[in-house]
């Protein structure tokens, strides 16, 4: 019986919550080089820390890269940091990342709880025991959380994703204005998220237009509020930082537009590279739409994970922390569409490619690559992208299985 208990104890994800942020605690004492976190959101969060919260972008100014993310995930950062502060360890490298990364790790704990929830929604039933804990693993423990977080320091993409996820609950359950209010600070905590205003959107539009419109304008008004004082207080390096600074940026590694290097469409692509990440989340996401049942069910996460993917896919740099997006929303929808009477094979090798996309990007990311080696790997990366993406919206465009149709709300969310 004493067996029993505790087999069923460590097979709860709350019984690893303590063990987890321990665990992040421990990598943060590692010798690891400095990432963005040490390079562009700690600069910013020590000027809201000696009491000039609204003047956080002028820790890089007009650099070529400056801090280059929404505000919102500055603030836990901030407030990290009043604390250090308080015990003189502001500027001890080691200790303020290993609190840090304790800190954000509860992030990563709530996005893994809102995509286990989400799996749960379109499955129209929970995990069992074990599938349940192999999916906290999946996204807790996975190779991307680790590369994205520890490995760049890029803080603000666990609070994004699982804004982006509490969002499209929401949807789900009719409530565009709560939606559209978490869309928001999804973009405010790091811009590229915008981009999945279009499957939200879609979603939220088929229900009927005015939906849509409580969407957006929810998401417009909140957002203007979120960015409205920084403007105010520093209009010069807020649209410096969060605007016009990537357009003097050139095309880096990982990009298939690395192939354009030496020539007339370089350019085009340095400037232009936006245009084609939008056009091809768009017409993914217009595509699974117009499908018998539109975005209902797990179709809605195939869609992020398209709109997701173009902008890993067509960026005119692409880095290997650009996969996390991907890897939550791709796992969400493998593991939602799965079934124990089915092969497993989608719910296993999916996950495991995407994390492999992830690993083969960081050959890119090295210094001093060959021109060559930059543009075999750019094409590369494009090319397992977009077959990965096309089965994707093969495979999530046939007719919606049974379970996909239920309502989104019949399964409530749990630790258990």
């Amino acid at each position: 019986m004493a067996r029993r208990k505790m087999a069923d104890l460590l097979l709860k994800p709350s019984t690893w919550v303590a063990p987890y942020i321990a665990l992040w605690f421990l990598v943060g004492q590692l010798p690891i080089q400095p990432t963005d976190l040490d390079i562009f959101f700690w600069p910013s969060a020590k000027v809201a820390v000696m009491g000039h919260p609204l003047l956080v972008y002028t820790a890089a100014g007009h650099d070529a890269y400056p801090n280059a993310n929404g505000p919102l995930a500055l603030v836990p950062l901030s407030a990290v940091g009043v604390i250090l502060n308080l015990f003189g360890w502001l500027d001890a490298v080691t200790q303020r990342r290993a609190v840090a990364l304790a800190v954000f790790s509860v992030f990563l704990i709530l996005m893994a709880r809102e995509a286990v929830g989400a799996i749960d929604r379109v499955r129209g039933s929970p995990l069992t025991a074990y599938p349940r804990l192999f999916a906290y693993a999946a996204f807790a423990l996975g190779p991307q959380a680790w590369q994205s977080v520890a490995g760049y320091g890029h803080i603000e993409q666990p609070i994004e994703i699982w804004l982006l996820l509490v969002a499209a609950r929401y949807v789900q359950r009719r409530q565009p204005a709560r939606a559209g209010i978490a869309l928001a600070l999804a973009v405010l905590s790091r811009s590229s998220a915008v981009l999945l205003a279009v499957p939200l959107g879609l979603a939220a539009w088929q229900t009927r237009t005015s939906t849509a419109l409580r969407l957006f304008v929810a998401a417009a008004a909140t957002g203007a509020a979120g960015l409205l004082p920084f403007l105010l207080a520093d209009r010069s390096d807020v649209i410096h930082s969060l605007l016009t600074y990537r357009g003097g940026l050139v095309v880096g590694a990982g990009s298939v537009w690395s192939l354009t290097h030496g020539t007339s469409l370089e350019a085009v692509a340095q400037h232009w590279d936006f245009v084609a990440v939008v056009a091809a989340g768009v017409a993914g996401n217009v595509w699974l739409a117009t499908r018998p049942g539109g975005l209902d069910g797990s179709r809605l996460f195939a869609a992020m994970t398209v709109s997701s993917t173009s902008f890993a896919l067509l960026a005119k740099t692409v880095w290997p922390y650009y996969m996390f997006e991907v890897f939550v929303f791709a796992t969400v929808w493998a593991f939602g569409w799965w079934k124990s009477t089915e092969s497993v094979v989608r719910l296993v090798l999916l996950p495991l490619a995407i994390s492999m996309f992830g690993m083969i990007a960081e050959i890119g990311s090295e210094q001093d690559l060959a021109q060559n080696l930059v543009a075999l790997e750019g094409a590369a990366m494009f090319v397992m992208l977009a077959l990965t993406m096309a089965w994707m919206l093969w495979l999530a465009g046939a007719t919606p299985r049974a379970w996909n149709r239920r309502p989104p709300n019949v399964v409530p969310e749990s630790w258990t």
